[in-house]
């Protein structure tokens, strides 16, 4: 029965007293019950390690580092080999969940006995405006829809931390989060890793999270971009030992794309193009397509025009 499907859902916690409430209640509230709550106070000094001691409801474990870590990752580890429950989810401190997400997800885990990650549609909210996240747009036309490795490689993805449910063994089986070395990108590594060797992957056409860009202390906004990533060990010795021809060109595909994307970005931040992370890109009409949409940017900004 979906009734007896559990959840562990993981929020770390540095420094977001603003938010705290709105995300902590956001799980409190759902109309699923079978649930517990793990709170990892990643040294705040905000006064968030206070707030965390009025959330008193039994389902509540509050677990404390004394030093932080770049991007939540090892928080979110802690918070993993803490969970109890079969399905664990993630929610960073400033976003939020409407109340039927749970009770959705454990309609479909109930029902489908292969299906290891369940990810939704989200919301990109700032202020009073929301989008769609890409994925879903796409996509919108299907009620559900299953993936794998190579369609999360070669699409706008279909997962986001705050917006997927992972039963605890596969995220076991493929390593956690990285708590070394990255910043930024720990997610989509994690997320490429547990796809790898994951039986089923389903994607909800229900918009049931929301991404708030606009909160405090948020590592997109103190952190440079990273391409660590895009050329993570896995990957790399994926490249290398796959016989797949398909899976090969997608990891391909992707490396480029997400050379773009941060290359892109820092175009917009004002900086020069770096054209020896750029000299990563693997040679083919996808790179020069994207090399020159990446200089005609150069010189919108250079101009005024971006």
């Amino acid at each position: 029965m979906a009734s007896d499907v559990g959840f562990s859902v993981i929020i770390p916690v540095h420094n977001k007293l603003p938010h705290l409430e709105r995300s902590v209640n956001s799980v409190l509230h759902q109309t699923h019950k079978n649930l517990e709550v793990i709170l990892i106070d990643d040294a705040s000094t905000d006064g968030s390690s206070k707030k965390l001691q009025d959330f008193t409801d039994k389902r509540v474990k509050v677990l404390r580092r004394e030093v932080p870590g770049a991007g939540g990752y090892a928080a979110r580890n802690l918070g993993i080999n803490h969970a109890r429950m079969e399905w664990v989810c993630f929610l960073d401190a400033d976003d939020e969940w409407k109340p039927n997400v749970l009770e959705t997800v454990a309609q479909l885990a109930a029902t489908d006995g292969e299906v290891e990650v369940i990810s939704w549609s989200w919301f990109i909210k700032e202020g009073n405006s929301q989008s769609l996240n890409g994925f879903s747009v796409l996509h919108k036309k299907y009620d559900c829809k299953t993936y794998t490795l190579i369609d999360f490689l070669t699409v706008p993805p279909p997962i986001w931390t705050g917006a997927v449910a992972i039963k605890k063994g596969r995220l076991i089986a493929a390593g956690m989060f990285p708590e070394k070395d990255f910043t930024r990108g720990g997610d989509m590594d994690t997320w490429v890793r547990c796809l790898w060797g994951s039986k089923k992957n389903v994607w909800l056409n229900q918009a049931m999270s929301y991404y708030h860009t606009d909160s405090v202390n948020m590592v997109t906004r103190k952190e440079d971009r990273n391409p660590l990533f895009i050329f993570s060990p896995f990957l790399q010795n994926l490249i290398t030992t796959t016989d797949d021809k398909e899976l090969r060109e997608a990891i391909l595909f992707y490396q480029n794309r997400y050379l773009y994307i941060i290359l892109n970005g820092r175009v917009y931040e004002g900086k020069n193009i770096d054209y020896k992370l750029l000299s990563r890109m693997h040679l083919g009409r996808q790179a020069l397509w994207l090399g020159l949409k990446l200089h005609l940017n150069r010189l919108r900004h250079a101009v005024g025009l971006i």
